[in-house]
């Protein structure tokens, strides 16, 4: 028997698999692509990320320096604060001092230091000095020495040298 028909050539590929080759192709074309904009875009931000830890660096120094400057003024007003304290404890004890000092006794010169008075008048005797003047001093501080000289018209020059003891903080 013999057919009418002449034989239809063959493809190596029949169509079905044709297509299929072709839409993996397109596929891996499109995926090929997508994986190198996104790579592109990873590359953009990595210089970004970069630039941002040295920003971050930057913030950090400026932060370490403006904390800086905050401890010392921090510091700055503790000092002026016991400072005014001090000034204030100071003003009010001399305050009180002078307040101390009786009618009979006279006050020349009163020389302040930082851990001591010391005080030059005229009394009218030793024992006045020492009854009226000498305990309040020696109540307000550590150590009281007083010397005394006769003037020529029967009153005393005197000059007490009056000590408080460094008090010491713990750092």
């Amino acid at each position: 028997m013999y057919s009418f028909i002449a034989p239809r050539k063959k493809t190596t590929i029949d169509t079905f698999s044709y297509m299929w080759l072709i839409f993996i192709v397109l596929t891996s074309i499109l995926l090929i692509g997508v994986g190198l904009y996104i790579d592109g875009e990873n590359g953009k931000f990595n210089i970004y990320k970069v630039e941002y830890k040295e920003k971050i660096e930057q913030d950090k120094q400026k932060r370490l320096t403006l904390q800086k400057k905050i401890n010392g003024y921090k510091l700055s007003y503790k000092k002026s604060k016991e400072s005014s304290m001090a000034n204030n404890t100071l003003k009010t004890g001399l305050q009180n001092l002078l307040l101390f000092i009786p009618d009979e006794i006279k006050i020349n010169k009163l020389q302040l230091d930082k851990y001591d008075v010391k005080i030059y008048g005229i009394t009218d005797s030793p024992k006045t000095y020492k009854l009226l003047l000498e305990p309040p001093l020696k109540s307000i501080f550590d150590s009281t020495r007083v010397g005394f000289t006769k003037k020529d018209d029967g009153t005393y020059l005197f000059s007490s040298y009056n000590k408080i003891k460094r008090k010491r903080h713990a750092k």
